[in-house]
């Protein structure tokens, strides 16, 4: 692979020392600095503020409190909102403006929901410690603060917000800022930023000579206000500009609580860990296929809770991160199952689990997007082409270093001749693959295996492998997806079961998949060894062979780092999601990032994640081909051969079939 490690794109280093040079030069010659408090001193690891409501009703509803109040406690989100907007409304009316105070919030949604003072002032409490507990600084801002105050300037916090003062310095405290600034909020005077009057206050604080600055992110409130107060200002739009260029995939849903958490999450792990987040693998790993693989395992263990399963084995390569993010969560998620991790793979069980000459199942062996000659295909399968060669000759394949179409009725033909010897030589090769397996798998068992699916191929291959050794197994598969042609590996034991696409029965991500998801998956979910190429036996014990490519080593690197990404986006939400029933979140919403990264990417993903190599075919990891295979020229006829030839069609068409404006 010859993908760069690291993106020509901006980075969140080179955006963070932007933002700071910018500020830096704006208060060079300031005496005092008024700072906005939310979005610009601090932020929350959620969307937007209607999130800490939800998780604060979620909190209590899995606590169990308050059960015969609970109609209240599910509707706190919706309820509280209202308060909210009747104080407003009844202070309007009585004094002219709309600013109030926490306590008058809460008075409100007293008298609108009869709830008792317990409740009232536990749901108040709470609130207050899901703010501090999802509150962090701006790294930039903080730097700007301390630096600042060493410098000799003022310091000083104004904000519209109904908390009060020694709330707010409670909260920026705790997120890293010293303690001592004095706060002017909306709540205590009786106006605000919004109506300008908030400012006035700001002046008189200081000395008629003091030089004042503003710096706060609302257009209206932050800017326009300060500017007809004539107080310079500078407009934040820092969290604005990292959803820009670094979140273009994430719902503008705002009701879907799920993207709400995963789009602040993620926001929340690049802002503050930007000394490892600074190359596109991570990034994406991050805010694309973390959300997806938390997703996938949070449906996983759905099911598994459902099932009554012996065991649960993880395929490699692909079930890797699925395997640690279980031993790590999955009791604490309420899962209690033996595991394994087992080295398999379709070019180790397919070929040995033939009993019949299957031809759709055959050809997974070998197939691709790729020409192929008949010695490839026979050394893929493992066969010894001399012994054939009067059976190709038969077959019309007079050169056996001639490239074949996959669709070639020669290739058919031939393997119709060599059918009855290639049967035999799979019954051999079957009983060293089946030693290997029962080790893991036992007569009678329930076992759920975990991979990231489409054809059910080893599945099905395990199922034979076992069966025509007389062990009776049942194997429920949970997979990624699993399109309809799975049907040819349905034995009367196996069930399949797909998180995106279920065969028949939900399809609507079909095109995502099959033109690039599945690759992307396929390459994120790498694990950091080689892939199984067969099993030998040492000392009476069978122990699976790996591949040691160069090529495939790089791509482990790669994944490795997307797999980085994944996995600090799981274990930083993963603490406010157990504090939350998980049933909640079985939802697909966790994949919106993903399906909205293969059909849309930016320019720059087209062209890094375009130049990453996948397989042809099964196992076959020295034959790789890039996702966006390169026009040779700008004529329509090699545009349009090198489309086919790609595996990722809508980022081909991201770089070479640019949308007329």
């Amino acid at each position: 692979m010859d993908a760069k490690m690291n993106s020509n794109r901006q980075n969140i280093l080179s955006f963070n020392e932007s933002w700071r040079e910018k500020i830096k030069i704006f208060i060079r010659d300031v005496d005092v600095i008024s700072c906005d408090v939310f979005d610009t001193l601090i932020h929350r690891k959620v969307r937007k503020p209607i999130d800490v409501f939800k998780i604060v009703s979620e909190q209590v509803i899995k606590e169990e409190r308050f059960l015969d109040e609970v109609e209240i406690v599910f509707s706190f989100p919706s309820l509280r909102v209202y308060a909210e907007n009747k104080a407003r409304q009844q202070k309007f009316n009585i004094h002219g403006h709309y600013e109030v105070s926490l306590d008058e919030i809460y008075k409100n949604f007293q008298e609108i929901t009869s709830c008792s003072n317990f409740l009232r002032d536990f749901l108040r409490g709470k609130e207050l410690n899901v703010e501090n507990s999802v509150t962090y600084a701006n790294p930039v801002m903080l730097e700007i603060v301390k630096e600042a105050l060493k410098n000799g300037k003022k310091i000083i916090l104004c904000s519209d917000m109904y908390s009060a003062s020694e709330e707010i310095t409670d909260r920026v405290v705790t997120a890293g800022y010293p303690r001592g600034l004095p706060v002017i909020v909306s709540c205590e005077n009786g106006c605000s930023k919004h109506d300008g009057n908030l400012f006035n206050i700001l002046k008189n604080s200081f000395g008629e000579h003091e030089r004042i600055v503003h710096i706060g992110d609302n257009i209206h409130a932050d800017i326009n206000m300060a500017r007809e107060n004539e107080i310079n200002c500078l407009h934040f739009t820092y969290i604005d500009d990292i959803d820009r260029i670094f979140f273009p995939h994430f719902s503008k849903e705002e009701n879907d609580f799920t993207n709400c958490l995963a789009h602040g999450f993620a926001r929340f792990i690049l802002i503050t860990n930007s000394e490892k987040a600074y190359d596109i693998w991570y990034q994406t790993g991050l805010s694309v296929f973390g959300p997806l693989f938390l997703g996938y395992f949070l449906w996983l263990l759905d099911n598994l809770e459902k099932g009554k399963f012996s065991k649960i084995l993880f395929l490699a390569r692909d079930g890797y991160f699925f395997n640690k993010m279980f031993e790590k969560w999955s009791v604490p998620l309420g899962i209690s199952i033996p595991s394994e991790y087992i080295y398999v793979s379709r070019g180790t069980l397919l070929y040995p689990s033939l009993s019949d000459l299957n031809w759709d199942r055959l050809w997974f062996q070998f197939g691709g997007r790729r020409n192929k000659t008949l010695n490839a295909i026979c050394k893929k399968v493992g066969i010894p082409l001399y012994l054939y060669l009067e059976e190709a000759e038969r077959s019309g394949i007079s050169d056996v270093d001639e490239c074949l179409e996959s669709g070639d009725s020669r290739i058919h033909k031939f393997f119709v001749l060599v059918g009855k010897n290639l049967l035999k030589d799979a019954q051999k090769k079957r009983e060293i693959s089946r030693d290997y397996l029962i080790n893991y798998i036992s007569e009678g068992e329930r076992v759920a295996l975990c991979d990231i699916g489409w054809a059910g191929n080893i599945q099905g291959s395990i199922s034979r492998i076992m069966r025509s050794g007389g062990i009776s197994v049942d194997l429920e598969g949970f997979y990624f997806g699993i399109f309809p042609w799975s049907q040819m590996n349905n034995g009367l034991r196996d069930v399949f079961h797909g998180y995106l696409v279920n065969g028949s029965s939900v399809q609507n991500l079909n095109e995502v998949l099959l033109n690039g998801g599945v690759e992307l998956l396929e390459f994120a979910t790498t694990a950091p060894h080689g892939t199984t190429l067969s099993y030998v036996e040492k000392n009476n014990q069978v122990f699976p062979v790996l591949e040691q490519s160069d090529d495939d080593k790089r791509v482990q690197m790669l994944s490795a780092s997307i797999q980085q990404g994944a996995w600090d986006f799981v274990t930083s939400i993963m603490d406010i999601l157990l504090t939350m029933d998980k049933k909640i979140f079985l939802n697909r919403f966790w994949a919106e990032a993903f399906v909205n990264f293969v059909k849309q990417p930016t320019v720059e993903e087209a062209r890094t994640f375009g130049v990453v190599t996948h397989s042809d075919a099964p196992g076959a990891t020295l034959e790789r081909s890039h996702l966006v295979s390169t026009p040779s020229s700008d004529a329509p006829e090699d545009i349009k051969e090198a489309k086919e030839k790609s595996f990722w069609k809508f980022a081909f068409q991201k770089l070479y079939e640019p949308q007329e404006l």
